[in-house]
């Protein structure tokens, strides 16, 4: 794959240059390594039955190279309530 644009959420780009820079290589060295591919068949009117890159292959390729490098995946759970309501959201 290769990156056509950048998106720096709140300096996270700037952050990973300064200080980390070592894992900004390796993104970019994980990013370089990707292979899409098009096997996913489109159901939109305008393209139907046209071939498209599967999302799920992506994020499998991304996660399998992550993994090689030591990477692990965390994830942050937490509720959410509403005042003066009963309504919980979890994320």
């Amino acid at each position: 794959m290769r990156i056509v644009y950048e998106y720096s959420h709140l300096g996270g780009a700037e952050i990973l240059q300064v200080h980390y820079r070592h894992i900004e290589h390796e993104i970019y060295e994980v990013i370089e390594e990707i292979k899409p591919k098009r096997t996913k068949r489109s159901q939109e009117k305008g393209r139907l039955g046209r071939l498209l890159y599967s999302p799920r292959d992506i994020n499998r390729q991304f996660r399998e190279a992550f993994r090689q490098r030591g990477y692990r995946e965390l994830r942050d759970m937490y509720t959410i309530t509403v005042p003066n309501s009963d309504l919980q959201i979890f994320v």
